[in-house]
């Protein structure tokens, strides 16, 4: 049981998978009809024009009247004005030869081209005046049909429930009579068998004669057309809407090849793909332009009414797609600019990295020497650091040392009892302003050696008549002692003057007056800190 499922399915996905590859074929052969259509209209010309060219001077009224009327044949399904045009000759000619027979034709044929034309009245009241029983046997097969498609005509158009029946019972009649003068197993005899089925309403049968009969006809005939016409409005009422299809692509190629410009396939398969095969979208509006060409051309009302139904929702489907199509377009165009400038970008950028490597190969070296030169004078800074620390440690230590001798000194005046001595030496100020200035003198000496550069540093952050330069003895004054202090970061006012034994508004003053003489008072203090300072972090930036 599975097995014979898999089968059914395999078989319905194949027979689906040949469908379409046999729809995209024959969509391809109609494209390519379309495509060479005016090569067809060029051989049907060709067709005319030797036609035209049997009519020479001279010539008998009646050869004139049979070589019109087979030119008017050419033109009957392909240019309705011209067929009229040629109609109208025959008229004049038949008058004067005074034979009925032709009479009568020129009259059917005015019939067929007023009906085709959708003057079904004027057609009607034509065919009423031949008279029936005097026409010749060799017409009646035209007098019939003419007048079973003006019927039919006459009845799609009214499409009501009060004079369309009347026209339907008319167009039967009319059927029935075709049939009877037809000869028997020929192909238009085979064709209204079925057909006469088919208007009984017994689509079954009529199907199964249509298809036995149409692969024998020639693509390039009218009856073809026909045909393959039929077989896909009985498929299309059977619900085979892919059968359908098929048989309306093969009627609109005949049409094209033949070529018939008086046609219904083309602008039903434009109407089929617009509302069934959205991926279609721009066959079914190439399908109905293309209709709407034919029926400007052939000159055929009816055809420009219906197609002109149809046409707008096509147009409207197919301009908005093709907006959303030129939408993406922009929008990929736009991407694609974005990407080609972004990649200009990235290659403009490569290259400018390429240059700034090479120039940073050379520079390289040449940092190195400005690496080892910094590097030097950072074991200077170091060992003057060193310095530094050797001498408070020196400085400390001679302070311990002249404290404990004084201590001593003290204990020898309290044991003598010199008590007086005592209280004069320690009531003396020169002692301690001799140990400040012996203070003072090394702690410059000691910032100097630090920072080597620190007065003409200070004084390019002043105005230039607002300089503080130390006196012929000195290394430093007292403001350029108290900035020293802030730049080795003793910041507060307070501990600043306990430090050079000032009161703290002193030293508030000295700094608010030279801050005043800056050039650029918000950030004095925080140039001052970097003065004396290597730029190892510029070094290491300019590396990177």
């Amino acid at each position: 049981m599975k097995a014979l499922i898999s089968i059914f399915f395999f078989h319905l996905l194949f027979t689906g998978y040949c469908f379409a590859q046999e729809r995209n074929e024959l969509l391809k052969e109609l494209d390519k009809a379309i495509e060479m259509r005016q090569f067809y209209m060029d051989r049907k010309e060709s067709r005319i024009d030797s036609l035209r060219r049997l009519l020479l001077p001279g010539q008998s009224m009646e050869k004139r009247y049979l070589i019109n009327n087979e030119i008017y044949k050419e033109y009957n399904t392909y240019r309705c004005d011209s067929a009229m045009r040629y109609v109208f000759y025959n008229r004049e000619l038949a008058e004067k030869l005074g034979i009925r027979k032709y009479k009568d034709e020129t009259a059917i044929n005015l019939s067929m081209l007023l009906s085709t034309t959708g003057m079904y009245r004027e057609s009607i009241d034509n065919l009423k005046q031949i008279d029936r029983s005097r026409l010749d046997s060799s017409l009646l097969y035209d007098y019939y049909y003419i007048s079973e498609w003006t019927y039919y005509a006459a009845g799609e158009y009214s499409n009501d429930s009060l004079y369309a029946p009347e026209y339907r019972k008319l167009e039967r009649f009319y059927t029935d009579s075709v049939f009877s003068v037809l000869e028997k197993d020929t192909e238009r005899y085979n064709y209204y068998k079925g057909k006469r089925l088919l208007q009984d309403g017994k689509l079954e049968e009529a199907l199964n004669i249509f298809l036995a009969i149409y692969t024998d006809i020639q693509v390039d005939t009218r009856l073809y057309a026909i045909v393959t016409y039929d077989i896909a409005n009985i498929y299309n009422r059977f619900g085979s809407y892919d059968l359908y299809e098929r048989f309306l692509i093969l009627a609109a190629i005949s049409d094209q090849v033949n070529p018939l410009k008086e046609n219904l396939a083309g602008q039903e398969l434009a109407l089929y793909l617009f509302r069934n095969k959205p991926d279609d979208l721009d066959r079914a509006y190439r399908y109905i332009q293309c209709s709407m060409d034919d029926a400007r051309f052939y000159n055929n009302r009816l055809r420009i009414v219906q197609i002109s139904e149809k046409l707008p929702v096509i147009v409207k489907a197919y301009q908005e797609k093709s907006e959303k199509e030129k939408s993406k377009i922009t929008f990929a165009l736009l991407a694609i600019t974005l990407l080609s400038i972004v990649t200009i970008a990235s290659l403009a950028y490569v290259s400018k990295q390429i240059k700034l490597v090479k120039k940073s190969r050379q520079e390289v070296q040449k940092l190195n020497v400005e690496l080892n030169q910094i590097n030097s004078k950072l074991n200077e800074a170091n060992h003057t650091k060193e310095e530094y620390v050797s001498l408070f440690i020196n400085l400390c230590s001679s302070y311990i040392d002249k404290l404990d001798k004084y201590r001593e000194m003290v204990k020898r005046k309290l044991i003598a009892k010199q008590i007086d001595d005592l209280y004069k030496m320690v009531n003396s100020t020169r002692n301690i302003e001799m140990e400040l200035d012996d203070f003072f003198d090394s702690f410059d000496s000691a910032f100097l050696k630090l920072y080597p550069t620190f007065i003409e540093e200070f004084n390019d952050l002043l105005l230039p008549d607002e300089k503080i330069l130390p006196k012929k003895n000195e290394l430093l004054n007292r403001e350029l002692r108290i900035f020293a202090l802030i730049r080795l970061g003793i910041d507060d006012s307070s501990r600043i003057a306990s430090f050079l034994r000032y009161s703290a508004q002193t030293i508030y003053n000295n700094r608010t007056k030279v801050r005043n003489k800056a050039k650029d008072k918000e950030t004095f203090e925080r140039n001052l800190l970097n003065i004396g300072t290597y730029s190892v972090d510029g070094l290491k930036n300019n590396l990177a």
